[in-house]
């Protein structure tokens, strides 16, 4: 039985910085992300900047950016989320980005105002004619319904959004109040202007949308000049004419096609929050081809010195080379062009996406499709140097990232305390053993025979219904999969080893009828011994264990699992990444990755690769970007760098377990000056998450 507290280092003695806090606020020199304030990447300021601007908004401003997303129409989140990316690729400056995003935080404060001022004239829109037409007593009764029905919505919003104690603003409350009455006032007035829309149906639409569009226009800058000036006089600011103007348009504008684009967008929104493709700037630009096969080259021999690119060797490899960094242009823009469709597939393979957080996805660019080619090409993969080989050479050229929910503690403790109902023990202790502390012998045996199977029900809690949908998606056809690998050890890897059998199951069950073709072995990596029915083993010269499971669908076909030490990284690498096919609409089939991981471990993952590329030449040695962290990996010894690699694997272990909810509240994250002490603070904090994550984004 595995035991929580030796093999896998989660006490104390292998956390001397991870201790419990009294205090769950963060200071300036640890960062946790167990803290109500934290957040898993704390250094991008951009990102927090954004994310403080996103926690403001209640289920108004989501609704409003939602539309404008759908749409395309104006600035919405998904362009700010553009632009920050376009700063962390160096193409638009910090001040830049700054802007767009404090003009996407005054666009979302007008978009929800306009909804509001437009739900405050629904409220009133009936009055003139139940009281006879319009008249002062009509429009004194709008202007106190409307009111009413604008302060309430708001106080509303303000509930539903992310900031404490923002609901009841007195102050607000009055202003909305305030602006809520004209706007019900102007709506009575108006309301003559919308009469029945006769004729056909395309006719109705027509005049509805010319009236719908005079009237909003008219509530628009009436809403948009009345709530300028209640500002103003409120807020005690000085008066502009040109802002009182510019509020007074862009409302009336917004105004009139507001009902237009709010009817049938709705039920979009939830699918545009969460499933996002990203498109490089340019893909298929040309590059300086001669320079990119130089920069290979050099950083290849200063990488490999005992093994370098032989003399009589150079001219060949030189010439191979170049073909691949040109027809890497054209992969790379042939990549981007697929990208959107494989990743529809994934999503619709996911369509239940309750446990899911986002699902991302990116085609592989010129420069990682040239350097995959390449690499290959030095290991002698590549037979035929032709574009169809190079295409089918790059295996992983469509990327499809899914990020977990993690779970919340009512659902662990729920979970943990079902395993110990027999016991005196509880979610509490488990806590406490898990994080290190002393508990008492009974405790410590009792908890050491059931930690597997607790943290294989938080597993599978956190993971089955996107397990579930695989199997299906596997068994209809529509994922097609060729290789697992389910990266860990038995507390960070995500799938169990029961979720990876259903999979192995639903793939022979493909194959069996004829849903999938394949002359190949599912390939299945990973660290645990799972117990194949009816599989023989045997052990390979590498030391790893292949496990030959006969398939029921053809005789001689069969899975192979490689039990390896590759499904555990030095530096505690986890996820489960799927190598995946897809049937384009154009008749080609298209190579992907899929990734599946939680959110928490996300932002790490995307940063802890850094010191392998480096170590390993991933990462040239001219590349700017890492020059201030680059000679020091490489320069490191090995002791220095396997305690390097124990912090990332400790700080993967930590962020998973948070994942499962079985941390205690104010844990710490480890500490980069507990494990290397042969380093000045200063260099280390060039090499810790925050230091990584500065690098990575060229800080």
């Amino acid at each position: 039985m595995t035991n929580i507290n030796t093999d896998y280092a989660v006490r104390a003695n292998s956390y001397p910085n991870m201790q419990n806090s009294d205090s769950n606020e963060l200071s300036n020199n640890n960062v946790s992300i167990f803290s109500d304030t934290a957040t898993t990447d704390p250094i991008n300021t951009l990102e927090e900047e954004f994310e403080e601007v996103q926690d403001k908004q209640g289920f108004l401003g989501k609704l409003w950016n939602g539309i404008k997303n759908v749409t395309g129409i104006g600035l919405g989140s998904n362009k700010v989320e553009d632009a920050i990316e376009d700063y962390n690729n160096g193409e638009i400056s910090y001040e830049e980005a700054l802007e767009t995003i404090e003009s996407y935080e005054e666009k979302q404060e007008g978009g929800v105002n306009l909804i509001t001022n437009i739900a405050a004239g629904a409220a009133t829109a009936g009055i003139a004619v139940a009281t006879g037409g319009i008249s002062l007593a009509a429009v004194g009764i709008g202007a106190a319904i409307g009111g009413g029905a604008k302060a309430g919505l708001k106080t509303a919003d303000r509930a539903t959004n992310e900031v404490k104690g923002d609901a009841f603003d007195i102050k607000q409350m009055a202003k909305d109040a305030l602006t809520g009455a004209v706007d019900g006032a102007v709506n009575v007035a108006t309301g003559g202007m919308v009469g029945k829309a006769a004729g056909t149906l395309g006719q109705s639409i027509k005049n509805g949308a010319i009236q719908g569009l005079k009237a909003g226009a008219i509530s628009g800058a009436a809403s948009g000049a009345t709530e300028y000036t209640v500002n103003t006089i409120v807020d005690g600011e000085e008066f502009n004419a040109s802002e009182l103007l510019s509020s007074t348009v862009s409302n009336a504008a917004a105004g009139g096609v507001f009902g237009g684009l709010l009817g049938g967008v709705t039920s979009a929104i939830d699918f545009k929050t969460k499933f996002k493709v990203s498109h490089g700037k340019n893909p298929g630009a040309p590059v300086d081809t001669k320079a990119q096969v130089e920069t290979f080259i050099e950083n290849y021999n200063l990488n490999h010195p005992d093994n370098p690119i032989k003399i009589e060797d150079l001219a060949r490899r030189t010439e191979n080379f170049t073909d691949m960094s040109k027809a890497s242009e054209e992969l790379a823009k042939l990549f981007d062009e697929q990208i959107d469709e494989a990743a529809l597939q994934v999503s619709r393979v996911f369509s239940n996406k309750d446990d899911i957080t986002v699902i991302t996805a990116r085609a592989k660019g010129q420069k990682s499709t040239f350097e995959k080619l390449a690499g290959k090409d030095l290991k002698n993969k590549i037979k035929s140097y032709d574009p169809e080989t190079y295409y089918q050479t790059v295996s992983d050229a469509l990327g499809v990232r899914i990020q977990m929910k993690s779970l919340d503690k009512k659902t662990s403790k729920e979970i943990v305390d079902s395993f110990l109902e027999d016991t005196d023990f509880s979610y509490d202790d488990c806590i406490t053993f898990i994080s290190g502390a002393k508990v008492s012998d009974d405790a410590a045996k009792i908890l050491t025979e059931r930690q597997s199977g607790i943290i294989d029900a938080l597993k599978t809690k956190q993971n089955q219904s996107i397990v579930e949908q695989m199997v299906q998606g596997i068994k209809s056809g529509e994922l097609q999969i060729t290789e697992i690998n389910n990266y860990g050890d038995g507390i960070t890897s995500y799938f169990t080893d029961a979720q990876v059998q259903e999979i192995a199951d639903a793939y022979d069950y493909a194959v069996q009828n004829g849903i999938i073709k394949s002359n190949k072995p599912f390939e299945i990596v990973t660290a645990n011994d799972i117990e194949f029915k009816n599989a023989n083993s045997h052990f390979n010269d590498d030391g790893s264990m292949t496990v030959e499971m006969p398939s029921k669908a053809k005789e001689g076909e069969t899975f192979s699992v490689t039990i390896s030490k590759k499904a555990i990284k030095d530096s505690g690498y986890t996820s489960t990444q799927m190598n995946t096919k897809h049937n384009l609409s154009n008749g080609r089939t298209g190579n992907g990755e899929l990734q599946i991981r939680g959110s928490e471990v996300n932002a790490f993952a995307d940063v802890e690769h850094i010191p392998y590329d480096i170590r390993t030449g991933k990462i040239a040695f001219n590349d700017t970007k890492y020059s201030g962290i680059y000679d020091i990996i490489k320069k490191m010894d090995d002791d220095t760098y396997n305690s390097y690699n124990r912090y990332l694997a400790d700080t993967y272990k930590t962020l998973r377990l948070k994942e499962l909810g079985i941390l205690p509240d104010g844990y710490q994250m480890p500490q980069i000056g507990s494990y290397i002490e042969s380093l000045p603070d200063t260099t280390l904090e060039l090499l810790d998450w925050n230091g990584l994550a500065k690098a990575a984004k060229g800080h």
